[in-house]
């Protein structure tokens, strides 16, 4: 059997709506990386989006998210807003081109190009695959609408990033990418708690666990939709905990300030950030495998997406921190500490 990491190139295209359809103007489509460097204090987010009816201009929005937080600088970045017919798109690989920015897939790695609009922000980066792929392709509810969700949550990173005038260069890193189509309508009675950790390497090409977890609830978070634990042991999924095997619950409040972009959601709602929490915890029991981590909340902003339902915002909380992993899976000891992230939604 060929190896999934090869065809990724095929799988990680784009899943444009048909002409015709009758989901394409709430069509939508999100290309997500991250990448970490502890000793560096170097956290990077980068994700392309698409939203709307891209068979007419004017109806589809694509904005280009760049951010990145420096331990003791804070956070820089911004996001750039295209009209949707401005995207160049593949049909059959993956080759996305907007603007300066440009996703592709070529010798079985990612090759990236993030450029703001002014310059501020500069990454060129080759991610190279280090575990087989996980396709969720499952119409998965949210609200009226429903997702499909690829994930590659090991890759080694090379590369360089500029902010400020700064250059940081990086080399065979961990990062992160994930891939969600679908239609669904922001706004409506569903939320989302996701993160990631992989366990620190001596060495770049030391095996290691990568852990992936994803829960979908209602908007206040009092019914749970759906939820699951991957684990890949090295290069393979070892562990697949889901809905009664696992228990998530937030707990207390992040005090830390808390950016909010773009600028204008200030003018919105003007009160501080109250809904990230200070600490995220997820027991998962299937006897005889079981993890118990614990998310510190070090750092986090908020990015606004306006709702499909007139005047209002959506709000996606980005956060990093510390978290503390133990348990047991396929007879392997886990006790790890690594820097992790973990976005929540409402």
């Amino acid at each position: 059997m060929q190896n999934l990491r090869e065809l990724l190139g095929s799988i990680d295209r784009a899943h444009l709506p048909q002409p015709g359809s009758s989901k394409r103007q709430d069509f939508k489509e999100w290309y997500h990386f991250n990448i970490v460097d502890p000793d560096q204090g170097l956290d990077i987010i980068f994700n392309f989006s698409l939203a709307g009816d891209v068979t007419r201009a004017g109806a589809a929005r694509a904005d280009v998210i760049a951010l990145c937080h420096l331990a003791g600088g804070g956070w820089f970045g911004a996001i750039d807003s295209y009209d949707g017919v401005a995207v160049e798109v593949a049909s059959d690989r993956l080759m996305i081109a907007l603007g300066p920015n440009s996703v592709t897939f070529a010798d079985n790695a990612y090759h990236i190009a993030w450029r703001l609009q002014d310059e501020s922000f500069v990454l060129d980066a080759k991610l190279l695959p280090r575990v087989e792929p996980l396709l969720i392709w499952n119409e998965t509810s949210v609200g009226s609408g429903s997702l499909n969700w690829l994930i590659v949550p090991d890759l080694e990173t090379s590369g360089q990033l500029t902010i400020g005038g700064t250059t940081k260069s990086f080399h065979r890193i961990d990062s992160y990418h994930d891939h969600n189509w679908g239609s669904w309508r922001w706004g409506e009675d569903f939320g989302w708690d996701w993160g990631f950790a992989t366990e620190p390497r001596p060495a770049p090409e030391a095996p290691a666990l990568t852990l992936v977890f994803g829960r979908t609830a209602s908007r206040n978070g009092d019914t749970v939709y759906e939820q699951n634990l991957a684990v890949w042991n090295h290069a393979e999924l070892a562990k697949f905990f889901t809905r009664r095997q696992i228990r998530a619950r937030r707990e207390g409040r992040h005090l830390g300030d808390i950016p909010r972009l773009p600028g204008a959601a200030r003018l919105i709602n003007q009160g501080r950030v109250l809904n990230v929490p200070a600490r995220y915890c997820i027991s998962a029991r299937d006897d005889p495998d079981w993890l118990d981590i614990e998310y510190s909340v070090e750092t986090a902003l908020q990015i606004s997406v306006p709702t499909d339902f007139g005047f209002g915002l959506v709000d996606l909380n980005e956060t990093f921190g510390t978290a503390r992993i133990r348990g047991e899976v396929g007879g392997r000891p886990v006790a790890f500490v690594t820097r992790a992230c973990f976005e929540f939604m409402g």
